[in-house]
């Protein structure tokens, strides 16, 4: 229940930093960012946060599936901008892998050298 707790704060933390200061982001993604800040200031991830998120992460499929079914309204959206949406998806998956990956590459490389 801590975990919840603490995904909700950082995700209303978002929402008003996000409103406040009109920033162009969704409230989640800022709140993602200041857990992330939040995880690396405080050095550790808090053990309920740790085993709520391997089992919520074993699920995410089935959070993903109303969006899925959603998008089949929007067929007539596909035929018109299909080409532009898909290039869209796959620079918006892309690049933050690789992102990911090289912050992790750094940090191991770090690790090893330390």
């Amino acid at each position: 229940m801590q975990a919840i707790f603490i995904l909700l704060l950082f995700q209303l933390a978002g929402e008003v930093v996000v409103r406040s200061s009109h920033l162009p982001l969704s409230g989640g993604i800022m709140g993602m960012i200041l857990l992330f800040v939040f995880l690396l200031v405080h050095g550790r991830v808090p053990e309920s946060l740790s085993f709520f998120s391997s089992k919520f992460l074993q699920h995410l499929a089935l959070y993903l599936l109303p969006v899925s079914a959603g998008v089949i309204t929007l067929v007539p959206l596909f035929k018109k901008e299909g080409i532009l949406i898909m290039v869209v998806m796959v620079l918006s998956t892309v690049i933050p892998l690789v992102v990911c990956a090289w912050c992790l590459d750094k940090l191991l490389s770090k690790k090893r050298l330390g």
